[in-house]
């Protein structure tokens, strides 16, 4: 039953013979706070009856119970096992199915309650069972049953279980799923999703047949109506174990995919079945009369927090640029290792002169002055770097590394025939690898001037030796290292613009952009290092890594404009930052207006 239920709890109309087996399972308190909150004062009733302690027991007699007098019912006996509370269902017609029948079997409700409900005769008998500590309600297992059967799931299904409670739905569905499907219970109460996975985890471990067959279910805390994209669209059934609004209705609706069903109580007490039409329309039909308390409302301040960090990751997520490295090794393996390329072709209007040395100038300035982490683009010895005179690959030749993913042996195209010369360092290469990957040295081998077949390819002074080699184990693996600094990663960035590799170009800005918003507002060295890139973002028109800054630059204000980086910054970049603060402002107004009002 859904986290949120109140002790008000829900009834189920006992003239509906084919939903409400029998009379006794058809009025369906949540728990006895219903009925103590509707004593009344013990006066003329109770002095009527010449015993006013008399007419204060009367009062409180439980639903059923008063029923079962009014109509001269017996108490049936309780079920003494969970097999027998099953057989019972079974009989009432509540489980119609072998198929619900096995699922619920497999989940014993013991599992799911904690103590002391989890002993007979609690546990087992057709009740809802009320968790005070906990603060949340568990259906009554006639509940569970009919949803189940009604939601019809089959193996490979994607489920939703909205206030899951205890799990014992989520679980019972993850075994009707299988592992082809998937099943997940969200809820709003952190007692509830505790008790959930560890009751879920527990019964795997115990039950070697549930196993192996259920799909791994999970469980989130999480509201339904707090916006997010993880689940739109995405379940085939969906089941809430509280009442949903309909003007609300439509939150839920969305979960589905086409032709999906929802199994929902709709306030004020219609227990509905619908369906998703393919053309985003719904239609429903009515399976019962149902009393459930209401799913719980987010406030609107987590509404417009939830919608603004969707709309920010939106912001700060670049896209993913396609590789073409596969298609660039069937190219270089197709063609002679040693080729000079003398081809008469006209000049590429990418060749370019002498990279500009204001920009990597810039970076090592600002990065030289930050600590450790940061590092700067400078060029100097390390392990991490390639020596002079070094190869373009590892010691076995290979070049991508993550398993299935293409390679790129250097051994086997042979001995290298060019060379990149830089100030006091030298890495070879190969020419076909150069002129298959770069837009720089394909446009120059194909200009057909004198220098196009030279050995030694002279690289600008001011670029560094890491950064080129960095290039280079981009062109042979396809990738840049996990741990690289930023102050490297700025200075690849301007290298790979220069040669024409856009995708290194934006691998390391995304690189950037991480560690921008990764950074500590609390680290003087590091609010130093993100404004100065939210400068070289605003030069080199590198949109994600501005956005980064600019975030950080808005959310961090104060610790941004106490760096002397941003008493250097230029007026369009601080201008930048006002518009951001402001749209954000103006985002926030306008999401508040739109929050819808009531349930």
């Amino acid at each position: 039953m859904s986290d949120s239920e109140a002790a008000g709890g829900r009834r189920r109309r006992a003239g509906n013979a084919e939903a409400l087996p029998d009379l006794f399972m058809g009025f369906d308190s949540d728990s006895e706070g219903e009925w103590a909150g509707a004593e009344g004062q013990p006066g003329a009733d109770a002095q009527a009856l010449g015993d006013a302690e008399a007419g204060r027991r009367r009062q409180r007699i439980p639903l059923e119970e008063f029923l079962r007098q009014i109509i001269g019912a017996r108490e049936p006996p309780g079920p003494g096992s969970y097999e027998e509370l099953l057989q019972h269902l079974r009989r009432n017609r509540a489980i119609t199915s072998d198929r619900v029948l096995r699922a619920l079997r497999a989940c014993p409700r013991n599992m799911f309650l904690p103590a002391p409900h989890n002993r007979p005769p609690e546990a087992f008998v057709d009740q809802p069972v009320r968790l005070d500590a906990m603060g949340f309600n568990v259906s009554a297992p006639h509940m569970h049953a009919t949803c189940l059967e009604a939601l019809d799931l089959q193996p490979g299904h994607a489920f939703l279980d909205i206030g899951s409670g205890c799990g014992l739905m989520t679980a019972a569905a993850a075994f009707l799923v299988g592992k082809a499907g998937r099943a997940v219970g969200i809820d709003v109460k952190r007692p509830a999703v505790v008790l959930a996975r560890r009751s879920l985890a527990a019964l795997t471990a115990a039950d070697a047949e549930y196993s192996a067959i259920a799909a791994p279910a999970r469980f989130e805390l999480h509201n339904v109506f707090t916006p997010s994209t993880k689940h739109q669209g995405r379940y085939d059934r969906v089941h809430s174990g509280a009442s949903c609004s309909p003007s609300r209705l439509k939150a839920l609706v969305a979960l589905l995919r086409p032709r999906g069903i929802l199994v929902t109580p709709v306030s004020p007490h219609d227990l509905q079945l619908i369906t998703r039409l393919p053309d985003g329309r719904h239609e429903a039909c009515i399976l019962s009369q149902v009393r459930y308390s209401d799913l719980e409302l987010p406030g609107d301040a987590e509404v417009v927090r939830a919608q603004l960090r969707i709309e920010r990751k939106a912001r700060l997520v670049p896209p993913a640029l396609p590789s073409s490295f596969a298609a660039d090794i069937a190219e270089i393996t197709g063609s002679p290792g040693s080729s000079g390329g003398s081809s008469a072709s006209a000049t590429s209007g990418f060749l370019m002169g002498d990279a500009s040395p204001t920009w990597p100038k810039r970076v090592a300035k600002f990065l030289t002055a930050c600590s450790g982490s940061l590092g700067s683009s400078s060029s100097g010895s390390g392990s991490d770097h390639m020596s002079i005179d070094s190869g373009p690959c590892d010691d076995d030749g290979r070049g991508a590394s993550a398993r299935g993913a293409p390679t790129l042996n250097a051994r086997e195209l042979g001995a290298t025939d060019c060379t990149l010369v830089g100030a006091g360092w030298r890495i070879a290469v190969h020419r076909c690898v150069l002129r298959t990957r770069c837009d720089h040295f394909r446009a120059r081998c194909e200009s057909g001037m004198k220098d196009a077949a030279d050995a030694d390819l002279p690289v600008p002074d001011h670029f560094s030796e890491e950064a080129v080699a960095l290039l280079v184990r981009y062109l042979y693996r396809d990738e840049v290292p996990a741990r690289a600094e930023a102050g490297l990663l700025a200075a690849a960035l301007h290298v790979a613009q220069y040669y024409g590799t856009p995708r290194l170009a934006a691998l390391c800005e995304a690189a950037l952009a991480r560690e921008v918003l990764r950074a500590d507002s609390e680290d003087e060295d590091a609010c130093e290092t993100v404004v100065a890139l939210l400068g070289l973002a605003e030069d080199a028109a590198l949109p994600y890594l501005r956005a980064a800054a600019l975030d950080f630059a808005v959310r961090h204000f104060d610790a941004a404009a106490a760096t002397s980086a941003w008493s250097a910054l230029p007026r369009r970049c601080v201008d930048s930052v006002a518009r951001e603060a402001t749209a954000l402002l103006q985002r926030s107004l306008s999401l508040l207006a739109d929050v819808p009002n009531g349930v």
